[in-house]
């Protein structure tokens, strides 16, 4: 039987395979037309792909749900879609006394959590990011964060990958066999090749009081409230949704403030209620997407559109109590609102206070363009600190591991007038006073001296992961992305700060 379901696999595989032509990013601005277009379903069609690869001299790039902005999957060669590598399988870790979960690199979070939930006992993460419909390898290869203040990006809680290398042949990575090694897999962005399965800790299932509260900013956006915040909660969002207050002036405009705490007590919404509030949640968004159409063509508009959306849809204080997955991915059904996306991350001082100075910053360069008639911000500025990483390749690495780094993003709906201006100019601000990164699946490449910059920063740390990326891919056959090999150009000759 297994036999005969294998045959049947392989030759679905194969009709979406020679379906498929043309690959679009969700937000559709990365776009390409690969010469041919894989959908592996098992290791053994990974080993084949790689296999023609090799025999037809054709570079490899991966792709799963395409939540990215950044052209880290766009391919002239062979373009491998990895959803239907979809297997999880949950474990006890006797040697780390721990649940682990193994998943393979289609896996999407939403069917994860259902999985670890049904568990018995149930288990969860103990952070994630805000989007379910993302996959494992895609949210771990770009060094995605989660929400937890005291934790650093998602790649640390990855104990193993298996990757399927340049050889064809499946190679395992882990701080047992190489920790160096494992540095550069945990954030790989598809150079080492294509990631087979990946195995992450994970914990009991447990309860978080969600708490929204909209303080006026000038009450709440002090350095020692977001510190006392960071310090004593599990999670903390901070969202400013543009033009909020009445009469639309800035001194009035208010924070949207989501705090995170464990506790012991019972839910109070069950999973009924939480698919119903989702599913009310997702048609408002839809409402709203026609609203933000509206904007993009009609700048002028934004104001009084985004103040009704805050007041009639978001600015409403709560406080529930929910199963840590469903806190975690509370914007439900955001995916409906199509939008541009630019994150940079950058060391918070001992006070905080830089972190505070750059959100003020940003609300008085969208009042002030407002006044010459610019809107473009439209959607939020979202705001979290998580701490530092050790992984090779991360905007937010530090040698200590007790740094605190702020990541701040800034979003418009598509096609928003001057957006692109607007993020190059607060990017190039956090480059020049604290030499920030961006997040490797948001927008960065159109930011002017992007690459050079991140060769300057990132250092020596480009070097040894060159060393492990050669090693299992010396011909390049993953390396078929115009920003990546100009940003290891210079790796053979560093001149890297220590």
């Amino acid at each position: 039987m297994a036999l005969v379901k294998d045959a049947f696999t392989k030759v679905i595989s194969n009709i979406e395979h020679f379906s498929e032509k043309d690959w679009h990013n969700w937000d559709g601005n990365q776009k390409c037309t690969p010469d041919e277009i894989f959908r592996p379903v098992n290791l053994h069609d990974l080993k084949t792909i790689v296999k023609k690869a090799k025999e037809n001299n054709k570079k490899i790039r991966c792709a799963a749900a395409g939540h990215t902005w950044s052209s880290l999957s766009v391919t002239k060669g062979y373009l491998v879609i990895v959803t239907n590598l979809n297997d999880i399988e949950i474990q006890y870790n006797e040697k780390l006394k721990t649940w682990t979960v193994t998943t393979e690199a289609g896996v999407y979070l939403e069917d994860l959590d259902d999985k670890l939930r049904k568990h018995n006992p149930p288990l969860t993460f103990d952070s994630s990011t805000v989007l379910n419909t993302v996959t494992t390898s895609g949210i771990v290869s770009t060094g995605s964060h989660g929400t937890k203040c005291a934790n650093s990006n998602i790649s640390e809680k990855v104990i193993s990958f298996q990757i399927v290398t340049s050889d064809g042949e499946l190679h395992e990575f882990s701080d047992e066999i190489d920790p160096v090694e494992m540095g550069a897999a945990r954030i790989s962005l598809g150079l080492l090749g294509i990631i087979y399965k990946l195995t992450f800790t994970v914990e009991p299932m447990f309860n978080l009081i969600m708490k929204d509260s909209f303080p006026n900013i000038s009450d709440y956006w002090n350095a020692k409230n977001l510190k006392n915040d960071v310090l004593n909660c599990d999670s903390i969002e901070i969202i400013y949704w543009p033009f909020n207050a009445p009469g639309l002036q800035e001194k009035n405009d208010k924070l949207w403030v989501k705090t995170y705490k464990r506790t012991d007590k019972k839910v109070t919404e069950n999973q009924l209620e939480v698919k119903f509030s989702s599913a009310f949640q997702g048609f408002g968004l839809k409402f709203g997407n026609h609203l933000y159409e509206h904007i993009a063509k009609h700048p002028e508009s934004t104001p009084y559109i985004t103040n009704l959306l805050f007041n009639a849809g978001v600015n409403h204080e709560s406080e529930k109590i929910l199963q840590a997955p469903d806190a975690i991915h509370f914007q439900s059904g955001v995916d409906y609102l199509l939008c541009v996306e630019q994150e940079f991350c950058f060391k918070v001082n001992h006070d905080f206070s830089n972190a505070i100075d750059e959100l003020k910053h940003i609300i008085k360069r969208i009042y002030e363009l407002a006044a010459v008639n610019k809107y473009p911000l439209n959607l939020s500025v979202e705001f979290r600190i998580n701490k530092a990483s050790k992984c090779l390749l991360a905007p937010t690495y530090d040698k200590d591991p007790d740094a605190y780094y702020c990541l701040i993003t800034l979003l418009s709906v598509n096609d928003t007038q001057g957006y692109l201006d607007f993020s190059i100019e607060i990017a190039e601000r956090w480059m020049k006073k604290y030499n920030a990164l961006p997040h490797w699946g948001k927008l960065w490449e159109h930011v002017p001296g992007i690459i050079p910059h991140m060769r300057n920063n990132i250092g020596k740390r480009l070097d040894e992961f060159e060393k492990v990326r050669a090693k299992y891919d010396p011909d390049k056959y993953f390396f078929d992305n115009e920003s990546l090999r100009q940003l290891f150009t210079t790796v053979d000759t560093p001149q890297f700060p220590e």
